[in-house]
C-alpha cells in the first residue's frame, strides 16, 4: 500500500529539468516530497493520491520561497530541510474541508502561516 517514491522519483527528475530550478537540487526536492507524502501516509494510512507532471513542476517552481497571496509581501526563503517543521505543522494544524494533499499545502498563504507559527 506504500506510495512508490521510486516512479515518483523518476517524475520529478523529469519535471525538475522542465523547470530550470537552480535554488534547490533535486536531491531537495525528492527529500521535501518524500517527507510529506512519508508524513500524510503515517497520519491517514494511505498513500497520497498521484499528482501529474504539471503540478509536480508547479511544486518545483514556487518551493523555494514562501509567499503571501496579498499584495507587496516580501516573502520569505526557506531551505528544504526547514520543511520539515513546516509539514509538521500543517498535519497538526485542522482545517475545513481539507484533504491535505500536497497541492493544497503549496496553495494560498498554508505555508506562510505555518512559517509564522515557527516564530510565535
Amino acid at each position: 500500500m506504500y506510495f512508490d517514491f521510486r516512479i515518483f522519483s523518476r517524475l520529478t527528475e523529469r519535471a525538475y529539468k522542465n523547470t530550470g530550478m537552480t535554488e534547490y537540487t533535486l536531491d531537495d526536492v525528492l527529500m521535501v516530497f518524500n517527507y510529506y507524502f512519508q508524513k500524510y501516509e503515517d497520519t491517514f494510512k494511505q498513500v497520497h493520491p498521484n499528482i501529474r507532471i504539471p503540478q509536480i513542476e508547479r511544486l518545483i517552481r514556487i518551493m523555494p520561497c514562501i509567499e503571501s497571496d496579498a499584495k507587496n509581501s516580501a516573502g520569505s526563503d526557506i531551505s528544504a530541510e526547514g520543511y520539515k517543521v513546516l509539514i509538521d505543522k500543517h498535519f497538526q494544524t485542522k482545517y475545513r474541508n481539507c484533504d491535505y494533499n500536497v497541492n493544497h499545502f503549496f496553495s494560498g498563504d498554508i505555508r506562510l502561516m505555518r512559517f509564522y507559527e515557527m516564530f510565535y
